[in-house]
């Protein structure tokens, strides 16, 4: 068992939701063994090297609320460092990848802030990303944490707006 997360799977690549952006969608899946609950991640791939972090409770798979519905498990850290080593599983497979993530909003949330979700995102991988391979880059309005790699993007700025800018657009589409 990997000391700084649980154990992952990946299960398969999804291309049914693909669109003009989106490419395609790496199913994971993982199971605590504290709390015994499973996982699904999936890393939606997008062009330019985009990819966009999801994860949820397997039991709540079929509400349209599932990124938003909090499990209460209290083991966040576990489980955000199983997403890291996922986020690095996908960066074997892809060297160039950028990975970008939302702090989905739940009932306590403000209109217009930053979510709590996000808020707690920011500071697990401000902490455990390093500077040095990807740029950071933040979007409290939409809750939208960019981690554009360095190696592989010349402009890391024009990057993240082009990204904030999909995502704002997806926003306004919902």
């Amino acid at each position: 068992m990997m000391t700084d997360g649980y154990p992952f799977i990946f299960q398969m690549i999804d291309r049914s939701g693909a669109d003009q952006f989106l490419i395609e969608t790496l199913q994971y899946r993982f199971k605590s063994s504290r709390s015994h609950h499973a996982y699904i991640v999936r890393v939606e791939r997008y062009i330019k090297h985009a990819y966009c972090l999801k994860f949820f409770d397997k039991a709540n798979i079929n509400s349209k609320n599932k990124f938003s519905i909090r499990t209460n498990t209290f083991e966040p850290r576990t489980i955000f460092y199983t997403l890291y080593h996922i986020m690095l599983d996908v960066l074997k497979r892809d060297e160039s990848a950028s990975f970008f993530f939302i702090g989905a909003e739940d009932e306590k949330d403000q209109l217009g802030s930053a979510t709590r979700r996000f808020r707690v995102y920011k500071r697990f991988v401000s902490s455990t990303v390093s500077t040095r391979l990807f740029e950071h880059y933040r979007r409290d309005d939409l809750s939208l944490y960019v981690l554009v790699n360095k190696l592989h993007v010349d402009d890391a700025h024009a990057y993240a707006k082009e990204i904030a800018k999909y995502v704002q657009e997806e926003y306004d589409n919902h």
